[in-house]
Parts: structure tokens; C-alpha cells; sequence
């Protein structure tokens, strides 16, 4: 046998893949992970609250950290390096990763997560349009700043929070009329003096030469006017990261991998688990749930195949 051959290949370090990671190589496993980032987007995660046995909060990024260590520790094989394409020869699983190694499996889990979405308006490309409040946020100290987040959800109250400390003032603005976050986020958000809430608003286009110099937005009651902003944190929604898949797979119009009862795509010996399946909560919590459970079915596929 090959010496990249697994018993099971997992394509994402995110919470989902880190937790398949750790369960798969405690059931006996022969797991090898792909992905650069350890704990994918928890990064972005200032404080997550809402994990139990963490009653204080915890950075994503240390949550990240912690949990990549304890499956590389347990014995998972951490390439660090993300997958370029990935496909089926016969009854194996193949990956290409981004240095052109080669590897096979008998198993596979796709747990690549989603990435932010950009907004489709003119001069899009401005520099000074931001996902990340807890990585870019602190660009903004010490200069009087104004800032936009753009999103209703719970991310983009975060990002208001998080900003909040940093920059004179913040503005949410949000296209519907009414905000989708936790009541517990929305108090925060009512509380802080420098967050001003724009509801029914929406952002046509962004100002500026090379840099963001406002925000060009309608609401019911005006038609158009300009909001000088110095720099913009989007939350605007998710699209799935799945272009490294190479094989044919049942997904929603919205790219979300379709899974049986199992959590096995369409593809038989081929999981999903996380943000890129197609459920009805990202979380976490819901991710690592996921990513134990397809370890547990992965090791029940490979043993009725008797592999």
C-alpha cells in the first residue's frame, strides 16, 4: 500500500474536520487532515460564549489552537496544507494538495466550512472593505473612526461589539427592517453609546478613489445619500467552499452539500459535516457535533466494506 494511503481523509481545520479529525483516529483511524488555518474561522471569533465549559468566553482563535493540538496529539496527520483538488479513482479517494503531493483514502469527510460574501456594488474593490473585526479592526485605533458593518446576523453584531471599543462610532446597517441576532447580542448592541443601528437601509455602492471614503445608501425615506465611513466590516452571508471538489456530489441551489441520516453526501464513503452541509444551524457547537458523528459513520462504512 501507498504511503499516502489513509483510511479516511479529512479536507478542512475547522471545528467539524478538527473534531472528525480527534474521534476518527480514537475509533482506529488512519486519518489525515488538509487545511492551513488550525480552527479555520474560528479566528474571527472574539469571544465565544456559547460552547459549554467556557462559562467566561473564549477567543476562537485559542478554541482553534487548543483543539487542533489535542487531535495532533491523539494522532492525526496535520499536513498543513490545503487541498486543490480532490476526486475519485475507483473505490479510492484522491487529493492533489497545494505543493502537488498525492494522497488516497477509503473515506473522505469535506469539512471546508464557507466564506464570507462580498457585496455586489460599484467600486466593490475599494480597499478598506473588511471581514474580520478582531484581525482588522485594530487598524482603526487611535484615528477617530467611523465604521460601517453591513449584515443583520449575529456576526454582524459581533463585529459592532468588537469595533465598538475601537473606533468614535459605529454603524450597523442592515437592508431589512428588522436585525436576525441573539436578544442577548441585540442588548449589547442597544447598550453601546457609539453603535447607531440603521434598519431598512441599504448600501448601493461604496465611495471613494482607491480607498473607502463612505457608503452610498437608500432607505424608505431617502432616495440616495452618501455616509462618510473610513472603513467597512462586511456580514452579508456565506458561500460555500467547495471549488477543490472535483466529482459529482448533490448540493442545494446555495452550493450546501445534500447528506443522508448518516451525514454521507451522494457519493457513497464521502461525509460532510459543519457549515458547508446543508442544515439548519451553524454553530460551533453543531460543527464539532457533526464532525464527531461522521467519524463514528466513516468507521462503520470502511467496516462493512471490510477495509
Amino acid at each position: 500500500m501507498a504511503i499516502n494511503h489513509f483510511d479516511l481523509m479529512i479536507i478542512g481545520t475547522g471545528p467539524a474536520g478538527i473534531t472528525a479529525a480527534l474521534y476518527g483516529v480514537r475509533l482506529g483511524l488512519n486519518v489525515v487532515v488538509f487545511g492551513d488555518i488550525p480552527g479555520g474561522n474560528t479566528y474571527m471569533i472574539e469571544s465565544l460564549e456559547n460552547y459549554p465549559g467556557f462559562p467566561g468566553g473564549i477567543t476562537g482563535t485559542q478554541f482553534g489552537v487548543q483543539a487542533f493540538q489535542q487531535a495532533q496529539q491523539e494522532g492525526a496527520d496535520f499536513t498543513l496544507t490545503r487541498l486543490h483538488e480532490f476526486t475519485k479513482e475507483n473505490d479510492q479517494f484522491v487529493g492533489i494538495d497545494a505543493v502537488k503531493q498525492k494522497y488516497t483514502s477509503s473515506s473522505a469527510i469535506v469539512a471546508t466550512g464557507r466564506i464570507p460574501k462580498r457585496l455586489s456594488v460599484p467600486n466593490a474593490s475599494l480597499k478598506g472593505i473588511h471581514f474580520c473585526s478582531l484581525c482588522d479592526g485594530p487598524l482603526y485605533r487611535g484615528r477617530n473612526a467611523t465604521l460601517a458593518v453591513i449584515g443583520s446576523d449575529n456576526a454582524a453584531g459581533q463585529h459592532a461589539i468588537t469595533l465598538a471599543r475601537i473606533a468614535d462610532k459605529v454603524l450597523l446597517v442592515n437592508r431589512n427592517k428588522v436585525f436576525q441576532m441573539d436578544a442577548a447580542l441585540t442588548n449589547r448592541i442597544n447598550l453601546s453609546s457609539n453603535i447607531t443601528q440603521l434598519s431598512g437601509t441599504e448600501v448601493i455602492a461604496y465611495e471613494g478613489k482607491e480607498k473607502i471614503e463612505g457608503i452610498a445608501v437608500a432607505d424608505q425615506e431617502t432616495e440616495r445619500k452618501v455616509i462618510a465611513v473610513d472603513g467597512v466590516f462586511l456580514a452579508v452571508g456565506w458561500r460555500t467552499n467547495t471549488k477543490m471538489l472535483h466529482l459529482p456530489v448533490e448540493a442545494t441551489a446555495e452550493g450546501y452539500l445534500k447528506t443522508d441520516n448518516n451525514l454521507m453526501t451522494s457519493c457513497p464513503g464521502l461525509f460532510a459535516a459543519g457549515d458547508v452541509r446543508n442544515t439548519d444551524m451553524y454553530q460551533v457547537l453543531t460543527a464539532c457535533a457533526d464532525g464527531a458523528r461522521t467519524a463514528k459513520y466513516c468507521a462503520e462504512f470502511l467496516e462493512k466494506r471490510n477495509i
